[in-house]
């Protein structure tokens, strides 16, 4: 049993690692000296009658010990894995010789036929996720996934980075090799096999040090990690990662990005869920390679920050959506900013920019920041003050056209009112608006009933500047004139 000593194990939907095997002083028999994974509690450090058996690395009060029932449920081979997910005893199952089809009997393919095509050495992508798999193949086992590319192992029962290395190198022609919820917790141990991927993903392992997971890319030399999910904060000293060109840090606890600007090869950077993640400020000469962006659903507010992304000299795709940046904006009014204001990004939140489409944007966002502007003397200076890359604009769209109010003949008849709605003594509402001055009580009466929500209540109106004075519209067959309301 002394092989246990390391592995995982899950007992009535509990999880924990076996720390020592081994007799107790003071009892009989054979005790497992075990760790519980939080948040399961445990009794102790791994300390009994003053006696130290073996320490605790999740907590000073993780330890416990408990005898080997057989409740206990210790995994399985990932050979016998991979046989009860993809292997059926066709023996057991009655085929019948021929069937019958709309041109008269067909016959059924032998069993021996089928089988073939049910054979691990076929297998290209293995995928044994939540299999409780651990520990590496045997010899005689080697050649069983030698077509193997792909190789999926999320949420297993792996406790050691030295048996992820040996497996890799049992399967030569793996690129590509998933090994997130895994029970790997740092400092880890690496070994000195020569392993090379394409992608490394050890998603939701908050128990991975940032150095280790940086270590974990070098090793493998995978050019795409990813790392989401997994409460990360401290992204520093990525020095390891530069040969990284895709890097996915999704909902992780990120505030800033700029350590990663030191990557040279760093060409897709995935941030998205980052809701701390809230000032860019990115620097110049920073991300010389970066090409695609991904801030969905993070912190982003300032439009300043935004304009940082200019910094980033090879952007060319980037995803902002549901950030509050954009939120309360209209669409296309947010759509406009972004485009007017990143100039080389030619796709935006999954639509690609087209060349009408800039032109009608750049033109949008002019329009809006002439708007903004209060006086109208020296337009493209105050715009410019406030504004980014307006001089720019100008000179490609020109000056745009600032549009004067125009008082319409409506607006000419129309009376600046208060009305007040009164329900025996109380002041339900008072209400600004517009009236026409040969509008009669009755018309204004639906409207006061909504608010009073009954049929008796006092309805009266302020005209000012002209009356500063409540009128009450005692009689519904007058029109507002009546009761002093002028233009």
């Amino acid at each position: 049993m002394d092989d246990l000593v390391g592995r995982w194990f899950t007992i009535d939907g509990d999880c924990g690692i076996v720390r020592y095997v081994g007799p107790v002083s003071g009892t009989h028999g054979t005790w497992l000296g075990i760790e519980w994974a939080p948040p399961k509690p445990g009794k102790h450090n791994g300390t009994k009658s003053k006696r130290s058996y073996f320490s605790c690395s999740f907590s000073p009060t993780s330890g416990a010990f408990i005898r080997p029932v057989s409740r206990i449920i210790w995994g399985q081979s990932l050979l016998s894995a991979a046989h009860s997910r993809y292997s059926t005893d066709l023996s057991s199952i009655d085929f019948p010789q021929t069937i019958d089809g709309s041109r008269g009997q067909v016959s059924v393919p032998r069993l021996d036929i089928i089988a073939k095509f049910q054979t691990l050495e076929q297998l290209e992508i293995l995928g044994l996720d939540t299999q409780c798999v651990f520990g590496t193949l045997k010899e005689d086992d080697l050649g069983v996934f030698a077509r193997v590319h792909t190789l999926l192992l999320a949420n297993n029962f792996f406790t050691k980075w030295t048996w992820v290395e040996e497996v890799v190198c049992q399967m030569p022609k793996v690129r590509v090799l998933d090994m997130s919820a895994n029970p790997l917790y740092s400092p880890l141990s690496f070994g000195n096999k020569e392993v090379e991927l394409h992608e490394i993903r050890v998603d939701n392992s908050p128990h991975i040090s940032w150095s280790d997971v940086c270590r974990i890319a070098h090793t493998t030399r995978a050019h795409t990690l990813s790392h989401g999910w997994s409460a990360r904060s401290d992204i520093s000293s990525p020095l390891l990662l530069a040969h990284v060109r895709v890097l996915k840090l999704a909902y992780n606890n990120i505030r800033d990005i700029r350590p990663l600007g030191t990557l040279a090869c760093l060409e897709h950077l995935d941030v998205r869920g980052n809701t701390q993640l809230c000032d860019l400020h990115i620097e110049c000469d920073t991300f010389h390679a970066l090409t695609t962006l991904d801030l969905s659903e993070t912190g982003v507010t300032d439009w300043p920050c935004v304009d940082t992304l200019n910094n980033i000299q090879k952007l060319h795709t980037l995803r902002i959506i549901h950030t509050p940046l954009v939120h309360g904006m209209a669409e296309l009014a947010a759509r406009a900013q972004l485009v007017a204001r990143l100039p080389h990004v030619l796709k935006l939140d999954g639509s690609v920019v087209s060349a009408d489409e800039r032109t009608d944007m750049e033109r949008s966002y002019l329009a809006s920041c002439a708007r903004s502007v209060t006086e109208t003397n020296e337009l493209v200076e105050k715009m410019a003050r406030v504004f980014p890359r307006i001089h720019e604009l100008v000179h490609t769209h020109g000056v745009p056209h600032v549009p004067h109010p125009v008082r319409t003949a409506l607006d000419s008849r129309l009376a600046h009112t208060t009305l007040q709605v009164v329900n025996k003594d109380e002041v339900l509402s008072n209400t600004e608006r517009p009236l026409i001055r040969t509008m009669l009580v009755r018309q204004l009466r639906p409207v006061a009933m909504r608010i009073a929500r009954t049929k008796s209540f006092g309805l009266y109106i302020s005209n000012p500047p002209h009356t500063n004075s409540w009128t009450l519209l005692d009689n519904e067959a007058r029109s507002l004139s009546f009761y002093g309301v002028e233009d």
